[in-house]
């Protein structure tokens, strides 16, 4: 997060020097605005107290945050006012891009400016969900219960995240192992037996030929290969940047076996987690269908689904908005419409949330029990192809010369 080197002049026009740090200038202009000292210049310091962590890992990790977030709800049932226990806080805290934060946090709050609005960092996790939380804490006076749905919710998050991670991790890595293990054999092995099969009077096997020519156009065009797939990667992405409706990355990693599913689940898990704590805090069904629409991080889904709360502000209950959503399952939209009916809402997203974070813990346990033979099998084909490709016209020499 960059540092400014601040310039104030009180009412009695003495001068004094702070060093900030905000995301912008005029964020820095905005929070100071009604401030009693008056801000009267700002330089920006590109190298104020740098690190390798800082430069390359910005966001805030959803562990630390959590783990901040519990600080926070010990010392508010303690007693202790939400300005003070920031500063207990920030005193403990290790030097890093969250104390940063929170010491920006805490001048925002002495400055006037409403503790909901002074935690509009875009590095925190879930942002708008989080800014909406505390705003109904502080409407409802009972900011420290709705902090802890916070946590249980953002706890859900991180453990469905972690359950995905490690179930692919272990899948990509076989894959990205075979695949190099396959470049590197026809690219470094198989062209040295070029020179070895031009000595060989006899025609040679069409599977043999076929694997010498895919060697050897693959040595002769791999950086053009790669080249041109990043290059087709930037055209696509550059295409979906032109209009937000061309939709084509995010499109086929709904299409992708196996991987659609999940992504469609945790969407929904998620969103139905958001709306939960949300309504639970007190947060009207359209604001809070608002901020949980953001969390479908799938462009595609979120193009279908960004129109719901203008439905639901135009007079429609959320179900009859849902059944509209073409990826929205059935059961879904009528257990919310048994919720709606029965005036049990929040407790009937938090089982549909449970129900598809349920099925992706037995997709991920399904696909990683089923992957590995598949790939090994696979594997094992392809090196059988090589082999017998190479050693084959060996073979058949052999047998000519007895």
């Amino acid at each position: 997060m960059p540092y400014f080197k601040c310039t104030f002049v009180n009412e009695k026009g003495h001068f004094n020097q702070r060093i900030l740090f905000g995301e912008s200038r005029n964020e820095l202009k905005e929070a100071y605005k009604n401030a009693d000292e008056k801000l009267f210049t700002m330089r920006k310091l590109y190298m104020h107290n740098a690190s390798l962590s800082k430069l390359f890992s910005k966001k805030i990790s959803c562990s630390e945050f959590l783990l901040f977030n519990q600080k926070l709800i010990t010392l508010l049932r303690s007693g202790v006012s939400f300005i003070k226990a920031l500063g207990i806080i920030i005193k403990n805290s290790k030097e890093g891009n969250l104390k940063e934060i929170l010491i920006k946090i805490e001048t925002d709050i002495k400055n006037g400016i409403q503790i909901s609005d002074a935690f509009s960092s875009n590095l925190l996790p879930f942002q708008k969900i989080y800014r909406a939380s505390l705003l109904a804490g502080e409407k409802s006076g009972n900011l420290e219960s709705i902090l802890e749905k916070f946590n249980q919710y953002l706890d859900k998050i991180a453990t469905l995240r972690r359950k995905i991670l490690s179930g692919l991790s272990y899948p990509v890595i076989l894959l990205t192992f075979m695949v190099l293990m396959v470049l590197v054999i026809l690219i470094y092995a198989i062209p040295k037996f070029s020179s070895f099969y031009a000595s060989f009077e006899s025609q040679l096997p069409t599977t043999t030929l076929m694997l010498l020519s895919l060697a050897e156009f693959l040595k002769e065009n791999f950086l053009t290969i790669i080249f041109i797939l990043a290059l087709l990667y930037f055209l696509v992405k550059v295409i979906e940047r032109q209009s937000e409706k061309i939709i084509i990355m995010d499109y086929l990693k709904i299409r992708a076996p196996f991987m659609g599913r999940m992504i469609l689940e945790n969407a929904l898990a998620v969103f139905s987690r958001t709306l939960s704590v949300l309504i639970s805090g007190g947060i009207p069904v359209p604001e809070a269908t608002a901020i949980a629409v953001e969390t479908f991080s799938n462009r595609f889904f979120y193009l279908k689904i960004k129109d719901i709360p203008e439905k639901i502000r135009g007079g429609n209950v959320l179900s009859d908005v849902l059944e509209d959503v073409g990826f929205i399952p059935n059961m879904m939209t009528e257990i919310i419409r048994v919720g709606e009916s029965s005036g049990n809402l929040i407790d009937v997203l938090d089982k549909n949330a449970e129900y598809y974070e349920n099925s992706i813990d037995l997709k991920i346990n399904s696909m990683t029990s089923l992957i590995e033979p598949i790939l090994i099998i696979i594997l094992g084909l392809v090196v059988a192809f090589m082999l017998m490709s190479v050693y084959l016209p060996i073979f058949q020499s052999i047998r000519v010369v007895h």
